[in-house]
């Protein structure tokens, strides 16, 4: 806990201002209290002057006022602690879980992520609202009031302090105790609930179509019930908790009350005051009302933290780099890339995906990764782009390992197509400039050009301008692979990584685009990662993969001659395109 409170250093003095008002908000409601007690009751003893009562009516004019001012005060200045703590939290997580991405986070679903790094951060704005801040005003307030209260009498003042420790300590400890079972399982109930709303809403039309709309429902359904009763319980609790202060309260009151007659008795209190003092016991118990509650946010503010540590405080992946783009000296040319025995799994005691994979590629060659499914071709592509790191082996590009090279230059070094690319619900412009913010218009529709798609741009009544959707759901796959690639060339990158970049493309506009990619990255270094064996004869060369290994490594036409994987594949891959033509003919 801590590290997340150290997060309030920058904003210490704000702290200590906002603690301050609170401490004077309360100090401001006894007085006012205390002072409205004793002008009532000097007024009713009908004193000769009105001069009498002008202190105490200048007092209560004074307190009101000052009360609304101070609680103002206080609120502007708590919450907009409490906003600053929340922007360094979302800060905080986000720098600690990018370097994660996407190797540390696997493990996680993706609705579950969602409820740790918002709901659960959200839950740790209340750490001083909520947690921090009730404890210390309930101190310095209580301070103040028993030294008031000691002034009239030190029995009043021991019979004071009796109930303030009760109802500060033995009321929220108790219901601490009580909520302890519930409020861990209940922040836990969010997470698992928000897990299947995203599942439901990413995969509602498969639920529709395979009939299980009413089992995920019902599931759902369930999820909120649990989650609904751990809420009324602690409801339940903090209504008795309540209940609680409340009889405490005036417990402390009458007892005032029943004191205070008797010092009255013995002519140690002047009658006047005795409604001061019962009121100004009945007004002490704000000092320590919000305590209740802050002890029953700490098993909430427990469990979030707990969550989100589970995320943050895994090591990232063990990537030292340092070196700049000029270090890689890729700016001016395209860069070479050398694989020597590279190894990798996703985990540590898993199978190897990448075993010993080696081979080369000169700057500006242009080669295609194939292989069968399962063979590693994307993995090799993520390990490329610094996405996953390697355990063993050597990646050198121009020279300079991998590994050295800074996460930050890889943009400007490598620019990729991934198998699944990532479309924001924004317009196309938005989507291609992130690619180069600065592009021109002739830039991105060049772009366009490139990967086929300026044509169905121009058709569309908003242009650039049309909303892509969510996950580019406005679009096929084939569109959505085309505007990452169109994305990709803006990007300019000297290193291109192509992820099944064609898949879902007819043949015929698969091959446009492979040939005017090539002529545009004529100057570049390409790889090719694909499935599909046709127009490879486009590349300079093919390397072929299987379980994770090299096997065949050269020209398309002459892996061709080989007896060898390639030759089975395309074997196989041309077998079925008659099938299907005989098919479509019968």
């Amino acid at each position: 806990m801590r590290h997340y409170t150290a997060l309030l250093k920058p904003y210490k003095w704000m702290v200590v201002l906002a603690l301050l008002m609170g401490t004077f908000t309360v100090a401001a409601n006894v007085g006012l209290m205390s002072t409205s007690a004793y002008l009532i009751a000097r007024a009713a003893q009908h004193p000769y002057t009105i001069l009498l009562l002008w202190v105490p009516i200048v007092g209560v004019r004074f307190f009101g006022t000052s009360r609304g001012v101070f609680r103002y005060s206080e609120r502007l200045v708590s919450h907009d602690v409490t906003f600053q703590l929340l922007k360094e939290l979302r800060v905080y997580v986000y720098r600690r879980i990018e370097p994660l991405i996407p190797s540390r986070l696997q493990e996680f679903h993706t609705g579950d992520l969602l409820s740790r790094v918002v709901g659960d951060v959200d839950t740790l704005q209340n750490l001083y609202l909520g947690l921090f801040s009730p404890p210390v005003i309930a101190l310095l307030a209580s301070l103040l009031i028993l030294g008031l209260m000691d002034y009239f009498g030190s029995s009043l003042a021991l019979a004071l302090a009796v109930f303030l420790l009760v109802t500060g300590i033995a009321v929220p400890a108790l219901t601490q105790w009580a909520a302890s079972g519930v409020t861990g399982p209940m922040v836990r109930a969010r997470g698992q609930l928000s897990t299947e709303l995203v599942e439901a809403i990413h995969g509602n039309t498969d639920l529709l179509v395979l009939g299980q709309e009413a089992g995920h429902l019902a599931k759902v359904s369930r999820l909120v019930q649990q989650w609904a009763q751990r809420r009324m319980r602690l409801h339940w609790i903090s209504g008795i908790s309540a209940g609680l202060m409340q009889a405490l309260n005036n417990g402390a009151m009458w007892v005032i009350l029943i004191l205070g007659i008797g010092l009255v008795a013995r002519h140690a209190l002047a009658p006047v005051l005795l409604p001061v003092v019962v009121l100004l016991a009945l007004a002490s118990f704000e000092a320590v009302n919000a305590l209740p509650p802050a002890f029953q946010f700490r098993g909430q503010i427990a469990a979030a933290r707990q969550r989100i540590d589970e995320i943050v405080d895994q090591s990232p992946p063990a990537f030292r780099g340092y070196l700049t783009m000029a270090d890689v000296d890729a700016s001016r040319r395209a860069p070479s890339v050398n694989w020597s025995e590279v190894r990798f799994r996703y985990e540590d005691r898993g199978p190897w995906v990448l075993d010993t994979v080696s081979f080369a590629v000169a700057p500006s060659q242009h080669i295609a990764v194939v292989g069968p499914s399962g063979a590693g071709k994307s993995t090799l592509g993520g390990v490329l782009s610094q996405l996953w790191p390697y355990q063993s082996g050597s990646i050198a590009i121009n020279g300079v390992e991998l590994s050295q090279i800074a996460l930050e230059a890889m943009p400007r070094l490598i620019a990729v197509v991934d198998q699944e690319p990532h479309l924001f619900d924004t317009s196309l412009r938005e989507n291609l400039l992130l690619g180069n913010p600065a592009a021109t218009l002739a830039e991105m529709h060049e772009a366009l050009r490139i990967a086929q798609l300026e044509a169905l741009v121009n058709d569309l009544p908003q242009g650039l301008e049309t909303p892509v959707g969510e996950h580019g759901v406005n679009f096929s796959g084939g569109e959505r692979k085309r505007l990452a690639v169109a994305r990709a060339v803006l990007q300019n990158a000297p290193l291109m990584v192509f992820d099944e970049a064609t898949e879902g493309l007819d043949a015929l506009t698969e091959r446009y685009l492979i040939r005017e990619l090539g002529l545009w990255a004529k100057d570049k270094t390409v790889i090719w990662i694909t499935h599909r064996l046709a127009n490879l004869d486009m590349m300079d060369k093919v390397v072929v993969l299987s379980a994770g290994r090299v096997v065949q490594d050269g020209p398309a036409l002459s892996l061709l001659g080989q007896d060898g994987l390639f030759r089975r594949m395309r074997e196989a891959e041309a077998q079925t395109f008659a099938w299907n033509v005989a098919a479509d003919a019968g």
